[in-house]
This record gives structure tokens, sequence and C-alpha cells, in this order.
């Protein structure tokens, strides 16, 4: 703990990340901390600069798997408490990094604002969203985008503008260690209305996806033109299983945990079977969406 000695409060040693991710499963940080404020986020990243430790920024834990290894060096979650305030001026929504996507999509349709109904049922955060550019078949985040503050793994902070900005499927150009806040340019529109299109996407999305159970959201990106849920499917694998994980009878694309006893590996294993028949029928390879570590 000397690397961090006098922020005990924050720093937790050999902290199981299973916990912290919604696969629930994985082995253990070395350091995992949770910054209450810019100047403790500062402070972390300057430490470890100067003492060799590898830094890992973690959002809500949605899209990532964590292997039974565990990770070395700290892993970092911005605490909600200082990180996740929504203001609403006009047209443009800031929110902090931490801030959980289904109140940034509740906060906006109060405000009669829309353009973020494609979030509904997706269980991240602002950070990991926007370095993602999450979204699906209704849209995506990185379309709202207009002003980004990042600290860069030195703790120097400063704004990435929107003509600067560049999103793609589930890509941003966005490359500093830690997103720290986000301003979204929305449309103004009838609360109803907006109501209306959160419900017909959310019925649409508990008719087609396990949102009930220990996932991490889709598994792999669709490959150019294709649909890696259609081919998953084709090749029979819906509700095959390794272990404590299986794939999804609702949706081919999502892996489920399930039990006390499952393991990452079991999810791994499942992720390299589906991949192999995939190639092996459709000649494509199957590139993960999910975030594996280390």
């Amino acid at each position: 703990m000397s690397v961090f000695k006098g922020l005990e409060e924050i720093v937790q040693r050999d902290f199981p990340l299973g916990q912290a991710t919604t696969f629930g499963v994985g082995g253990k940080a070395e350091y995992f901390i949770r910054p209450r404020t810019e100047e403790e986020l500062r402070e972390v990243l300057v430490r470890a600069d100067k003492a060799g430790v590898a830094v890992r920024a973690m959002g809500r834990g949605s899209n990532l798997l964590v292997r039974d290894e565990g990770v070395p060096g700290a892993v970092v979650q911005l605490q909600p408490a200082g990180f996740s305030r929504i203001e609403v001026e006009d047209d443009l929504l800031r929110a902090g990094a931490a801030a959980p996507l289904h109140k940034v999509v509740a906060d906006a349709a109060r405000a009669g604002l829309s353009g973020v109904e494609c979030l509904v049922g997706i269980p991240g955060s602002v950070g990991g969203a926007v370095r993602m550019n999450a979204g699906g078949t209704y849209g995506d985040i990185g379309q709202t985008v207009e002003r980004v503050k990042v600290m860069d793994a030195r703790g120097q902070t400063f704004h990435r503008e929107r003509e600067d900005l560049l999103f793609g499927y589930r890509t941003s150009n966005i490359t500093a260690r830690f997103i720290l806040e986000a301003e979204l340019r929305l449309l103004p529109d009838s609360p109803r209305s907006i109501a209306a299109r959160m419900k017909k996407i959310w019925i649409a999305k508990k008719n087609t996806q396990p949102m009930n159970a220990a996932s991490a959201g889709c598994v792999f990106r669709n490959p150019r033109g294709l649909a890696a849920g259609a081919m998953i499917d084709q090749c029979g694998l819906k509700g095959a299983s390794v272990g404590g994980a299986a794939v999804s009878r609702k949706h081919a694309n999502y892996i489920i945990v399930k039990g006390a006893g499952a393991k990452a590996a079991d999810v791994l294993a499942l992720v390299d079977r589906m991949q192999k028949t995939v190639k092996e029928r459709f000649g494509v390879m199957l590139e993960p969406e999910i975030e594996i570590w280390p």
C-alpha cells in the first residue's frame, strides 16, 4: 500500500472484481481505487505513474470480463458521489462519467429533450458509453456528444470538442485514460412523445434480449453487413454451455452466467467455441465486443 499511502479511504487491496461487473465472475485487482474527486484521481495517477503501476479505468463493469487470474496494478472506478451529476441547460445535457445511462435517459425525457432514447435498457455509465459509442439498432450516443472532458495518464485535464471527435461502430477516437464528463446536444420534443419511443424500445429489447440475466450485452461485434447473433444461432449454439456459462436462448450473441460456481474461464471457453464454430461454417472470425482483462 506504500504507493497509495494516505489514500486508504479509497483504496482496497485484492478486491474481487467480479463483484463490480454484470457477469459477476473474475479474479482480483491488486489495487481497486474509487476516487471521489478529480483531485483524488489526479493524485492516484501521479503516484501510479511515478511508481510504474499500471492503471485501468473501469466503469459499471457492464461490458467487461475479468479473467480468473485477476489484474495486476490498479483498477480505478470513479465514485458516483463525485462524478455522476447531471445538469440540463436549454438543449444541452451535461453528465458526469459515472452517471448511469438510465438516469441520463430519464432526466432528458423529463426535460423534454430527445436523442438518447437509444440507450434505454443499456446498463452502463456515461464514460464507458461515450468511449465505446454505446447504442444499437435505434442509434448511438456518439451522435449527441458535443464536448468531452478527459484526464490523461499523468493527471492533466482537457476538453475534446465535437469537431475533434470521431465515433464509429462501438468505437471513438478518445484515447485519454479517463473520461470525466460529457455534454450531449439534444433536440426539444414533448415528454409524452419521448416516453412513447422509450417504451417501444424497451419492449423490443425485452422481447429479444435476456435483460435480467447476468451478462455483458452482446459478446461479439457484428461483421460488416452481417449479424453475429444470427450466425451463432444458425450454428445451433443457442443454449450451448460450458460450466456456469451458456449462450442465451433468447439472443445468441449473449452469454449468460448462472450459479455460484461459474468462472470467467467458462465464459472464455464458450467465446472460443462460438468463434471457432462460426469460423468453420461461415469463414468469419467474430471479434469480441466485450472487453477482456488482462
